[in-house]
């Protein structure tokens, strides 16, 4: 990880990045399409080819195979919008700012998305924004072209929140919802507008990047009946840590819960397989890098609290942190691998920009993993930092070393997964092994620069 090198409010981004506009000299000749699949609280474990026998996932696992999978993704700060801003920005939430839900993206930052176009690029962006602030009442939330609030992205069917998955709709140019007429799953929608894009910039001769947003496996709960014929509720095994803890009504809840979220799974993976097969028809499979990651997981009953919620994020818990992250390019990434090294959101726009060659702004503050893609080596981290909030809400802080997680302040927890792989004992108030965890923790934040490091230090948490 690297440390912060400007002020993230005199950071002055390039000039232009109207569409078409380009930077000086810039070649897009052969360069590769890259597109983001982003599903919304999509947790890493829940995969086949991440381990999980119960989940139905033939592309995600067909996808990993043919390029890399890595096994030790983490959200820096898994929630939406926090991580959606570190997407764009490969910058720590502490840095750029948004550090909660609900909060505007600073125009001044450069994203990733602003890169590409400066280079020539056609950028496109579809589904749940989430960085303008927070939605009016009801969903959608449309967001103008004006004041850089669309952050790069050039065409654009992007909302500040949705969550209508049944009700499949768009904003006109009035600014108003306008039902589809034909679609009754706003992922088929997705899909279809994501291959029309690559369909015509590739006519065009022109590189692209698009960023698939699509809205499950988050609330509602709204999945295509057939998909969830596939998961009977009674027929799954809960893990050691849900079994056997809840009266009968609650883990009929959690069953139902359970089914509902590998159903919407398996709906995004049948859409993955449409897209990969779209882009091959298209010929444009070879030259397109595909990075799929999710924003955060889902605890899905794991680590339930005396308020009862059974589902829930935004915590030091590997079901909320940990996420998938497959980079498939047949051109250039050797399918069959799977990388270990400790990665996190703040990697992830570097990597994109360095796999298609482009630069990589200093304020970014990750690691490119494009080395581990195209030669087998790479960064290591000791660590991944994590956490969310600032000194006028009292949030949390913490670090996953790929073994022990531990986080201060809202969330006081020490994990040991060699010996407890579900989360089941805190060891947080063993004091000498806390006392060194705590320095690691101080070392971490001082690395990233984090505003909350003097109170760190002082174990002063915000009230």
């Amino acid at each position: 990880m690297k440390a912060m090198s400007v002020d993230r409010r005199t950071f002055i981004k390039a000039a232009s990045v109207a569409a078409g506009g380009s930077l000086a000299g810039a070649q897009t000749a052969g360069r590769p399409n890259v597109l983001v699949i982003q599903p919304d609280q999509h947790r890493g474990m829940t995969m086949r080819c991440s381990g999980d026998d119960q989940a139905i996932t033939p592309n995600l696992d067909r996808l990993a195979a043919n390029g890399i999978r890595f096994s030790h993704m983490a959200s820096s700060s898994p929630v939406c919008t926090p991580f959606r801003g570190t997407m764009q920005t490969g910058l720590y939430c502490h840095t750029h700012g948004l550090v909660r839900n609900n909060l505007r993206l600073d125009p001044s930052l450069e994203t990733f998305a602003e890169v590409f176009a400066q280079a020539g690029y056609a950028t496109g962006y579809i589904g749940k924004w989430h960085l303008d602030g927070g939605s009016p009442k009801g969903t959608g939330g449309y967001i103008p072209d004006e004041g850089g609030r669309r952050q790069g992205w050039q065409e654009w069917q992007g909302y500040e929140k949705g969550h209508e998955f049944f009700e499949v709709w768009k904003f006109s140019e009035q600014r108003e919802k306008v039902r589809l007429e034909g679609y009754d799953w706003e992922p088929i929608w997705q899909t279809d507008e994501m291959l029309d894009f690559a369909q015509r910039h590739g006519s065009a001769n022109r590189p692209w990047l698009y960023y698939l947003g699509y809205g499950p496996p988050h609330l509602p709960m709204q999945c295509p009946e057939e998909d969830l014929a596939r998961f009977p509720a009674d027929k799954f095994e809960l893990p050691p840590d849900l079994a056997g803890r809840f009266d009968p009504d609650v883990e009929r809840e959690v069953r139902e819960l359970w089914q509902m979220y590998y159903g919407q799974v398996y709906a995004i993976d049948r859409e993955v397989g449409r897209v990969v097969e779209g882009l091959r028809r298209l010929g444009q499979l070879d030259n397109t890098i595909i990075f799929y990651v999710s924003d955060h997981g889902d605890r899905l009953g794991s680590h339930t609290g005396p308020d009862g919620k059974l589902r829930g994020k935004g915590a030091p818990y590997t079901t909320a942190f940990r996420v998938p992250m497959i980079v498939h390019w047949p051109a250039k990434i050797a399918g069959g691998q799977v990388c270990d090294a400790l990665v996190s959101s703040v990697d992830l726009a570097p990597t994109l920009l360095d796999l298609a060659g482009l630069p990589i702004p200093g304020a970014m503050q990750g690691d490119s993993q494009a080395g581990w893609c195209l030669e087998g080596r790479g960064p290591r981290n000791s660590a991944v930092y994590l956490g969310l909030g600032d000194e006028e809400k009292r949030g949390w802080r913490g670090f996953w070393d790929g073994n022990q997680v531990y986080s201060e302040g809202m969330y006081p927890v020490l994990y040991d997964h060699d010996k407890d792989p579900h989360e089941m004992r805190n060891l947080y108030s063993e004091s000498a092994r806390a006392a060194s965890t705590h320095e690691r923790l101080v070392e971490l934040a001082e690395q990233t620069r984090d505003p909350l490091e003097s109170l760190i230090a002082q174990r002063a948490w915000p009230g």
